[in-house]
């Protein structure tokens, strides 16, 4: 053991003098490993450390060490550092996962702590040696996150299905509803078929857009929602209006919203006629969306319209359960509706 004893005077006791010829090679050899490898006291003193750990820890070569160790690692490791820093100093090997911050960015580190004990059982120094396992490291995170990823889409597609159901169902109660009216001539296929393709084409805007922008993106821009819903009614229809972006979880409201709209006009207003068209304009006020539905040129309007019918009552459902209102004016021209609906 007069070897190992000549090498560990070198690292225990730094500025010991010391014959022994390997004590050179022992530092050149220390130096040029990858790991880092340090000898600390029992109280966690840094004695002595190589090349690799002083650029990790950002300690000069020249320094002299006698520094305390912990400190030298961000906070979040201080716990288990410390709980092996005391199983070392008992006697005992142990481990615990380490992190250092650079200018090279993080690394990640295994440590390893081995006690140096005397002949008498006395814990002289703690040699810990600190493997770079950041490849590792972040390809175990990187799988973490994509396994979380995939749960959370898991339960987003449950969460989506579920509203899909709910909708189409009351999408089915709604065109049950509207073709039992009695000013009502169309079949009830028809009708909930028109709903669902409303739906589906302000979905496939949707879609283009994320595509195009983020998909991952809470809000969609209005305008492309208003061309994908009006777009059966060619140019008819003409929308109006600036940049504003709604939620996506209110993309259905929209559809149905402006569908049912559409359908009152074909049905008795300016959409009933060769030359009539409506005009779509909105405008953001702080947090409301103002959005105003006009039409022009269909049949002359004397009077309000009594009663109202079922289309009418659909919308202003609509409005109201999204917190919104509803004002109509009847000019002789055509409708005039102007909405108010809360975006935040």
């Amino acid at each position: 053991m007069e070897v190992a004893s000549g090498i560990y005077t070198r690292l225990i006791f730094p500025n010991a003098k010391t014959e022994s010829p390997l004590s050179d090679l022992q530092k050149a050899m220390l130096d040029a490993t990858p790991d880092c490898i340090k000898i600390v006291s029992p109280d966690g003193h840094v004695l002595t450390m190589n090349r690799a750990g002083c650029e990790a820890l950002g300690v000069p070569q020249d320094s002299g060490f006698g520094m305390p160790w912990l400190p030298l690692l961000p906070p979040e490791v201080h716990p288990l550092g410390r709980e092996a820093l005391q199983k070392a100093a008992d006697g005992e090997n142990a481990r615990f996962p380490g992190k250092s911050i650079s200018p090279t960015g993080i690394r990640y580190w295994d440590n390893l702590l081995t006690p140096l004990i005397d002949g008498s059982g006395q814990v002289l120094s703690i040699l810990c040696v600190s493997r770079d396992i950041t490849s590792k490291t972040q390809l175990e995170n990187q799988l973490e996150e994509a396994i979380e990823r995939e749960k959370l889409l898991s339960a987003e597609m449950h969460h989506r299905i579920k509203n899909l159901f709910s909708v189409v169902s009351g999408l089915i109660g709604i065109s049950e509803r509207e073709a039992a009216a009695p000013d009502s001539s169309v079949s009830i296929t028809k009708i909930l078929r028109d709903k669902l393709g409303a739906l589906a084409r302000a979905s496939d805007a949707v879609f283009a857009q994320g595509i195009k922008g983020n998909p991952d993106a809470a809000t969609i821009d209005l305008a492309a929602v208003v061309q994908a819903v009006m777009q059966p009614y060619g140019d008819r229809c003409t929308a109006v209006g600036g940049s504003v972006s709604v939620p996506r979880n209110s993309i259905t409201t929209f559809a149905l919203l402006l569908h049912e709209l559409a359908t009152n006009s074909v049905k008795y207003g300016s959409l009933s006629t060769d030359h009539g068209s409506v005009t779509i304009q909105w405008s953001m006020e702080g947090k409301t969306l103002n959005l105003t539905w006009i039409e022009i040129g269909g049949p002359l309007i004397s009077s309000s319209p009594e009663p109202r019918g079922f289309g009418s009552e659909m919308v202003d459902r609509i409005v109201r359960s999204s917190g919104g209102a509803i004002n109509r004016t009847w000019r002789a021209e055509g409708l005039v509706a102007d909405l108010h609906l809360p975006m935040g």
